[in-house]
Parts: structure tokens; C-alpha cells; sequence
């Protein structure tokens, strides 16, 4: 230890003043660096706490893809539902008109009497005539409203166009003239419904009230066998819609006919 006299010197005083100069800057200094290292620290945690890294920015898109492709998907296929139900609609609205049409065509037939031809006059007959696939009746429930209220009608299933119905007035008086007219023709002839693709026609004839009856697919009331009309006429219709589906429709029409 120094002597009394020599710390109480100018050099030893300096020199202590010195020291303890050196020794506080030193510790300012590491406090500095310590806090400078903290606020590094904490900087970067606030960087990355504030951003996202490629990994997570990809498996953020990935998700959001997926589930935008599943909104997508589920519109599309309501959507389909949505015009498939439509179509349905469509068809089935088809079908019920096209048996109520034929049914109140064939419901109203007349026994509208003609004989052979012109120089045969001595028989008659109703004019009616069907086969398993066509029919030719007269009625009195006419589509365009003629005149006298009596039409010639055939039905029949065209492969292209599907069922088409001919229309003419009746105003003739035997088979002959009857023939003659072209149901056919685009002048008489129209499309019922394109969605019809087969029609099967059958006819019940009664000798008596206590006969059920049989069922034939022709009918001609020039047979002879005193049958001049049938008792009911059994319809079976072949729909197909646009899904392709096929869809078998059977109607029965009691024939309620009148003598003209």
C-alpha cells in the first residue's frame, strides 16, 4: 500500500481518476453491446412474426385451390341437376299431352257409315281402320275446328320425326274416296311429339255382354265378322327422353261412338 503522502500526490490522484474512468467506460460499453444484442433479438422476432415463409405462402395456395375447385364442382353439379330437372319437366309434360290429345281423339270416333266404292252401294260399314301400328277413325273432336265438326284422323310413328297425326275433312262418302285422301302428306300432316319412337295399337271386340272380349292387333269392319267398331283400343307408347332413357306408356280408350 502506498504511503499517506504519496496518495495524496497530483499523479496518484490522476492516475485513480484515470482507473476509474477506463473502468466505467468499459461497462457502458458491454452494456451497450447487450442491449444492442437484445434489440437485434427482438427485431427479428418481430420480423418473422410479422411475415410467412415460402412453405407456408405455397401451402396456403395449395388449400385455397382445393377448396375453390370443390365450391366449383358442387356449383357445376347443381347446376346439371338444376337443367336436368328441366328436361324432365319438359318430357314428362310432353307424355301427358300426348295421351290426353289421342285419347280425346280416339274417345270421340263416330260411326261415320261409307259403303265399298260408288257402284256398291248396298253395304256400309263404319270408317274405321287399324293396324298395329296406324290408325284411320273419324272424329268429332277435330284439332282445327272444321265445319261440321267431323275430321279423318291417322296416327302413326314416323322413324324420324316420331308420332305425327293427318287431318282432313270428312266429306266423302265411300272407302274409295276415303283412300284416296293422303293423310300423309305434308299438306294434312303434323308432328304430335318427337319424343315418341314406337306405338303399339291393339282393338277389343265383344260378340256379347257376357264375352270379355280378345284382343286383336288389325282391324277392318269389312271383315264380315259383325264387328263394325272395336269396344276399346289399347295404346302402349315408347318414349325416349334426351338422356337416352326409354319409357313405356300404356292408355286404354273406350271408343264412345255415335252413328252419323
Amino acid at each position: 500500500m502506498a504511503p499517506v503522502s504519496a496518495r495524496n500526490s497530483p499523479d496518484f490522484r490522476s492516475a485513480h481518476v484515470r482507473a476509474a474512468a477506463d473502468s466505467l467506460a468499459g461497462a457502458s460499453a458491454g452494456a451497450a453491446v447487450a442491449v444492442r444484442g437484445l434489440s437485434g433479438a427482438h427485431a427479428g422476432q418481430t420480423l418473422r412474426s410479422r411475415g410467412f415463409t415460402l412453405v407456408e405462402l405455397m401451402l396456403a395456395i395449395a388449400i385455397f385451390a382445393m377448396v375453390v375447385g370443390v365450391v366449383f364442382s358442387s356449383f357445376q353439379a347443381g347446376i346439371s341437376a338444376w337443367r336436368g330437372g328441366e328436361r324432365d319437366i319438359v318430357f314428362y309434360q310432353s307424355m301427358r299431352a300426348v295421351t290426353e290429345l289421342m285419347f280425346r281423339e280416339i274417345s270421340g270416333t263416330y260411326a261415320y257409315k261409307i259403303t265399298p266404292g260408288e257402284l256398291d252401294t248396298h253395304t256400309e260399314f263404319s270408317a274405321f281402320f287399324g293396324t298395329s301400328e296406324s290408325l284411320v277413325f273419324v272424329s268429332s273432336a277435330t284439332l282445327r275446328n272444321r265445319i261440321g265438326g267431323l275430321s279423318v284422323i291417322e296416327f302413326w310413328v314416323d322413324d324420324e320425326m316420331g308420332l305425327m297425326i293427318g287431318e282432313a275433312p270428312a266429306l266423302f262418302t265411300n272407302y274409295e274416296e276415303m283412300r284416296d285422301i293422303n293423310l300423309r302428306s305434308d299438306e294434312h300432316a303434323g308432328l304430335v311429339s318427337g319424343w315418341v319412337k314406337k306405338m303399339t295399337l291393339r282393338y277389343l271386340k265383344r260378340d256379347s255382354d257376357d264375352d270379355s272380349g280378345v284382343w286383336v292387333e288389325q282391324w277392318d269392319p269389312r271383315s264380315g265378322d259383325g264387328h263394325d267398331l272395336p269396344l276399346m283400343v289399347e295404346i302402349v307408347l315408347l318414349f325416349e327422353d334426351i338422356r337416352g332413357r326409354e319409357i313405356e306408356h300404356a292408355l286404354l280408350v273406350p271408343v264412345m261412338s255415335l252413328p252419323f
